[in-house]
């Protein structure tokens, strides 16, 4: 077997936490110790961060016993991260007893005050330092006190970071506590803030002040990443293309519902009473404007294929049952609602879509149709709630084109080869 595909097994037994593999293939291949710390994995990483960033213990000692750099980075070209910037806490306080050095992220991840104290000592200008991604320490900081004793040395409370433009109270709306104590402090909230932290007064405030702040949208004006392509950091916590009406609609606060519904126009009532599964007010919504749903844009009708992304099979059912294509989607190379349901193995959603009269032989911007998206899916996204071999026999079944070789997990390579489709051949080089 030649040298590149032993790194790839070697890649494959990490990001599957299989440390028998992983020492199997250190043990056999003296070679890998000696390329222990090249940026193999993802974002330019060397082993040792990518089993960091997974909280294997187990990984890191046969990593650390092979020869792996604790001081090894990722080359991520807007800040590269190390074996302490990631959540596994008990896990980063066993490396620095093993060496790893703590820069102030770190630190202030870690609740270290003192030690943050001594580096803002030592260099005040730390307060502002960029790390990973361009993140400046009130990005990492949870803990209250060190996010005071940042903010009273000179940290700027709404300074973005590089590769996602997004503040750090952007970056906590995941996490109430600490976004609501930065507003608290003066850090500049938004309209998908006041929802997502369920805050009544500042999203009727928000309406009051500034109603076209309804019409905000995840990758669009100020919710962007700049220069950069990284996507705005709300991407990743709430969603691509994600507006107020389906925040508000994903967090389900009965009272913000209403508000926002209240100042909306009929087609994001009625995108809010689909999202909701709310069949009785999508009935009045259509009741008053019939033909509503001919009317839609493609990208209010593209909220189906959003929905069987999320998993919200009954909100996918409600859309169909109001009349949307089941192929609509933002334009011809975005996902279907069936290519989304095929990667997360979601069978009920397939079932329904195809029922509905969804192609299976439709394809997206990257060439793949419903079925390789499924296979896709069962290696790379691996929804553990999925059933992807069930899904491959549905769109099989339903005319989807067989690939020319199989892949995607075991058991979707078992039903690929129930249809003649063979595995790519094992050579033993």
């Amino acid at each position: 077997m030649n040298e590149q595909k032993i790194v790839e097994q070697f890649k494959q037994a990490i990001m599957s936490n299989d440390t028998v593999a992983m020492s199997r293939c250190l043990n056999e291949h003296p070679f890998l110790a000696k390329q222990i710390n090249e940026p193999w994995f993802a974002f330019d990483t060397p082993a040792i961060v990518a089993v960091a960033a997974k909280g294997n213990r187990e990984a890191v000692d046969i990593l650390l016993a092979h020869g792996a750099d604790l001081q090894a980075k990722s080359s991520w070209w807007a800040g590269g991260f190390g074996v302490l910037h990631h959540d596994h806490h008990d896990l980063s306080r066993y490396l620095i007893e093993r060496g790893a050095p703590v820069d102030i992220h770190a630190a202030a991840a870690l609740g270290m005050l003192d030690t943050v104290k001594d580096m803002v000592e030592m260099n005040p200008a730390v307060v502002n330092q960029r790390g990973p991604d361009g993140q400046v320490p009130l990005h990492y900081a949870t803990e209250y006190e060190i996010i005071d004793f940042l903010l009273a040395h000179g940290a700027d409370i709404d300074m973005r970071d590089i590769d996602h433009g997004s503040t750090p109270a952007q970056w906590a709306i995941d996490n109430t506590a600490k976004c609501k104590f930065l507003i608290e402090r003066g850090a500049a909230a938004d309209i998908f803030m006041a929802i997502h932290i369920g805050d009544v007064e500042r999203v009727r405030s928000f309406i009051r002040s500034a109603p076209e702040c309804l019409q905000a949208q995840v990758g669009r004006g100020s919710f962007t990443s700049g220069d950069s392509s990284g996507g705005h950091i709300y991407t990743y916590k709430i969603g691509s293309n994600t507006r107020p009406f389906y925040l508000a609609s994903r967090r389900n606060d009965p009272e913000i519902v209403d508000l926002i519904a209240k100042h909306s126009p009929s087609n994001e009532r009625l995108l809010l009473a689909c999202m909701q599964a709310d069949s009785a007010a999508v009935q009045t919504v259509l009741e008053q404007a019939s033909n509503l749903v001919q009317t839609l844009s493609s990208e209010d009708l593209s909220i189906i294929a959003d929905a069987a992304w999320n998993n919200e099979v009954q909100a996918v059912r409600t859309m169909l049952e109001a009349g949307f294509p089941a192929d609509s989607r933002r334009d011809h190379k975005s996902f279907t609602a069936l290519h989304n349901a095929a990667m997360r193995g979601t069978e009920e959603a397939v079932r329904l879509l195809l029922a509905h009269g969804a192609s299976a032989q439709l394809t997206h911007g990257y060439g793949g149709n419903a079925l390789s998206s499924c296979m896709w899916g069962a290696v790379h996204f691996r929804d553990a709630a999925g059933d992807y071999p069930a899904v491959a026999e549905l769109l099989i079944q339903a005319g989807a084109p067989l690939p020319n070789q199989a892949s995607g997990s075991e058991d979707v390579k078992k039903v690929l080869a129930r249809y003649g489709v063979k595995d790519e051949p094992y050579h033993n080089e």
